[in-house]
């Protein structure tokens, strides 16, 4: 018995030895390019004189990525998915976008796209993630190697299966919002070039308030065509300190010293995806009217829900709802300065919002509009659980968490929610034929 003996101290010994590994060198770098990149390529996507309409697909987890799978379905069935130009997601939003993106909709779409879209959008990519940790112990304490369980976990054959910018379609554009934890800005990943930073006859946008990327000879903006399409969606959800950050290593032609460039989920700074829509927008010259569709699947607070309660533990139980705070005065702030440019450009953008809490608000209000979300009794998939922590579906609405996984009540809450809305804005029997 003394070979079994060695053996089992010998696996015992290599996973000691990883893990201590992963302790002493919890870093990594996931990519690496040379700047400045070759020069720029033609524009891609509609021309600049197109209509522009633009959709905004929220952070979440995989309540935004079902949230953004409905409401892209409910926009189909209206005519006005086809329309769209331009697509920009955060975190779990960019779960559905790259999806889109890698599987397009047929041109006889039925429910039977949308349906396996929600199928594999709700795997529970956080049991993949975690099983990623056990198989490479040295990943388990370094949230930096996490994220490349979580960035093969994206690589499924029916998911993303290991494209690359390359591959994504040429005739809407795409943008991955990310966060530069080393400026605090904007970080974009992008199937489109983007015109310089410091351009000023380009874009109404003060620098400090336009996006980062990668760069070309001429400072054009352009996300390198071998960057893989997981990255960029890992990366837009990797939220700390769980993930992340996601490391580039950064090297020019002359062989200086490489810079490191360190991000993570944007949502940290901007959780809509629609700051990245409206610096488009300010891009095009004329400007021209715009439309965004933005789907809002992301917590936010609850004044009069939080002053009726003793004990919100914000440190021990949430600590993401800390971004909630700073992101209200944040956005309050850009908000005025975007009305501000808007006037004095004469820019006019239709922002239409769909966030899956008016929908519990409005089941809350004294006329409520539909009973089905004060009543369990037309739902499917609700069990003794859910039904024993909410009263109503509404009230088990609001209570969804933020995670990589969902189950499949929860599902049917907010696909639910997503089609209740846009039907509330365009109610299908009025739309034309």
């Amino acid at each position: 018995m003394s070979w079994v003996f060695w053996i089992i101290a010998g696996v015992i010994a290599c996973v000691i030895a990883a893990v201590a590994y992963g302790f002493l060198a919890p870093l990594k770098v996931h990519f690496t390019t040379r700047l400045p990149l070759a020069e720029k390529a033609d524009w891609i996507g509609p021309a600049p004189d197109a209509p522009f309409v633009g959709l905004a697909l929220s952070g979440g987890g995989a309540r935004a990525s079902i949230f953004a799978a409905a409401g892209m379905e409910a926009l189909q069935k209206r005519g006005l998915l086809s329309g769209v130009t331009h697509v920009s997601s955060v975190s779990g939003g960019g779960f559905a976008a790259s999806y889109l993106a890698l599987h397009p909709v047929p041109a006889d779409a039925t429910d039977t796209y949308f349906n396996k879209m929600q199928h594999v959008l709700s795997h529970d990519y956080f049991w993949d993630t975690q099983m990623g940790q056990l198989r490479n112990p040295s990943r388990l304490f370094s949230p930096s190697r996490r994220f490349q369980s979580l960035q093969e976990t994206l690589d499924r054959p029916d998911f993303l299966r290991n494209a690359t910018f390359t591959d994504l379609p040429t005739d809407r554009r795409f943008y991955f919002n990310t966060v530069s934890y080393d400026s605090g800005q904007r970080f974009v990943f992008s199937n489109t070039v983007l015109p310089r930073i410091d351009d000023t006859d380009v874009s109404d946008l003060p620098i400090g308030l336009r996006s980062l990327s990668f760069t070309d000879t001429a400072g054009h903006r352009k996300t390198p065509d071998s960057v893989p399409v997981s990255l960029a969606v890992a990366t837009s959800a990797a939220f700390p300190p769980y993930l992340g950050p996601m490391t580039i290593e950064v090297r020019n032609h002359q062989g200086s010293k490489p810079q490191y460039w360190h991000l993570g989920d944007g949502g940290v700074l901007e959780n809509q995806g629609v700051e990245t829509l409206r610096e488009a927008i300010y891009a095009q010259k004329p400007h021209t009217p715009a439309i965004i569709y933005s789907f809002d699947a992301g917590q936010e607070l609850n004044s009069d829900l939080s002053r009726n309660t003793l004990d919100i533990s914000i440190w021990s139980r949430d600590v993401t709802r800390l971004v909630d705070v700073l992101s209200v005065y944040a956005a309050t702030q850009r908000n005025t300065h975007y009305d501000a440019i808007d006037a004095r450009t004469g820019t006019r953008i239709d922002l239409m919002t769909f966030n899956y809490m008016d929908v519990v608000r409005l089941a809350r209000s004294e006329n409520p509009p539909d009973p089905k979300w004060l009543s369990w009794s037309e739902w499917r998939y609700d069990n003794a659980k859910d039904r024993l922590e909410s009263r109503t579906p509404a009230d088990h609405l609001a209570k969804i968490p933020t995670a990589l996984k969902i189950t499949r009540c929860h599902r049917e809450l907010i696909s639910e929610a997503a089609h209740f809305l846009v039907n509330q804005r365009f109610p299908l029997r009025a739309v034309p034929s």
